[in-house]
Order: structure tokens, then sequence, then C-alpha cells
């Protein structure tokens, strides 16, 4: 028998509150496997927060009212076990490997996502299977020639092609990429894109969290705009990407431009 494809985001009437005040609200949101999407905001619009939501760092906020959040169609996972499904790639991440795991190697940066470490430990041994799927990792994002080099030698741009590396050594479902270029030279972020729509066409969804919208990629069918905690408005890319919703979210009178697939945006 087939095995029933699971959304990968399914959320419905979801609230999370700090100190009983609301930071998202009523938020309904469906990634199916397969759509890539990209989730646009403004700094301080709750992005940070919903992508908390959708990797487990944080639950929804009890209501009275009927909600729900499953990932991957589980309501509740364990961190660890989560993460052999969903990759996740932040800059956090990439702060931690800059300044703890400078010594590291390209190809030990990579292993560590089998124990979600920062640096490998003799308590914690590898498998030939699982060094072998390190391997393929980078490989597969065409990175094999850091395999020996040190993280302190890196470019900003190559070790985030190792972290990104490091999320794919499962084979996960779906990778969230929060900020992916955030630091990254002009060709390093071009470079970086096209990493993008390699995942997108080999089959992994790719949810991208942005407030770039020059980062958006041809293979990207869904948008979600966020402002100030609530969903502004979700669907197809070329219908919700549009002057009069982007000027909204940025509060800023914008015009966006679409060419060869890609989008631009300039004031109005």
């Amino acid at each position: 028998m087939q095995e029933l494809r699971k959304s990968i985001v399914f959320f419905e009437n979801v609230e999370l509150r700090y100190d009983n005040l609301p930071v998202l609200k009523d938020i309904s949101l469906k990634i199916e496997q397969g759509e890539h999407c990209v989730i646009l905001g403004a700094n301080g619009s709750g992005k940070s927060t919903l992508i908390k939501l959708i990797n487990c760092e944080l639950y929804p906020s009890y209501k009275d009212e009927l909600f729900k959040r499953e990932i991957l169609g589980n309501e509740r996972w364990v961190v660890t076990e989560l993460r052999k499904h969903l990759g996740v790639v932040t800059n956090d991440l990439h702060t931690r490997f800059s300044l703890d795991g400078s010594y590291l190697s390209g190809f030990e940066t990579v292993l560590s996502g089998f124990n979600g470490t920062i640096g490998l430990f003799d308590h914690l041994e590898n498998t030939t299977d699982q060094m072998n799927a390190a391997e393929g990792a980078m490989e597969r994002l065409g990175i094999h020639h850091l395999h020996d080099k040190r993280v302190d030698q890196m470019s900003t741009g190559e070790l985030r092609k190792c972290i990104v590396a490091r999320a794919l050594v499962h084979p996960v479902k779906a990778i969230l990429l929060d900020e992916p270029t955030v630091g990254l030279d002009i060709k390093a972020q071009l470079d970086f894109i096209e990493m993008m729509r390699s995942l997108a066409k080999s089959g992994t969804t790719v949810i991208l969290v942005t407030h770039h919208i020059e980062e958006v990629f041809e293979e990207i069918q869904k948008a979600v705009l966020i402002k100030d905690g609530i969903i502004y408005a979700s669907g197809n890319k070329d219908e919700v990407l549009n002057s009069i919703n982007l000027s909204e979210i940025f509060n800023t009178s914008l015009e966006i431009q679409k060419q060869r697939g890609r989008y631009s945006i300039r004031p109005k």
C-alpha cells in the first residue's frame, strides 16, 4: 500500500503568547510536501517565532477555541527525531559553529548532524553508513573540496553550505532555511540561491524564511506574508507577491518587478 503523503506544516487557528502578550495570532498555514514556500516579512513581524513553532522549539499557547499544529502529521516530536525528517538551518547555528566549532573540518561539521552536536565526541561513535551519508551530502551540494578545510579558514558562504549539508545527512523531506544569505557577498548569494534551486529540483521541499524578495527563486510556488504576528496573505506566489501587499507588510511604498522568473523591488 502506498504511504499517504503528510503535510509538512499544518497550523489551524494557532496562537503563541509571551507573558500573556500575543506574538502570533490566529495562524492558519498549510505547506504540502513538494510545495516550495517562502515566508516573507519585515524584522519583528513574527517570522522567528513562527520558525520555532515549525521546528518544535516552541509549542502553541493554550486557548479555548479549537486549534491544531502538526508537523509531518504529528502534534508532538522529540526534536532529535524531527531532525531526521526536517532539516533546519539558522544564523544562530552558523554563529555557534563559527565560535565554538572553528577547529572542525568541513566533513566533521557535516557529520555532527547525526548527533545534533557542535563537534564530534568519543562517546558518540559514527558508523560507516553515517560517514558515507555525510560524504554523500557534501557531494550532493558540490562542496567535497571543503572536506578537510577548517571552519576558521572558510568563508561565510562555505560554512553556510557545510551547515546545509549537515542538515541533509538524513533523508529529510523538507529543509527550513532562515535568512540563509545574510552575511554573504553577491557571488556567494547567487551561488547559494542556485544551491536552493538544486535542492528543490531534487525533491527536498524548501521552506525559505526571509525579508529579501530577491531570494525568491523560480521553483518556489507558495508565498506567505506575515505582519504583526498574523498571516497577512498566503497563496500562489504570483498572486501574493505584488506591490500592494509588499508595501503593506513593509510599511513603505514599494514597486515589485518580475523578470525571467525572479523578483526585484524598488521604492515607488
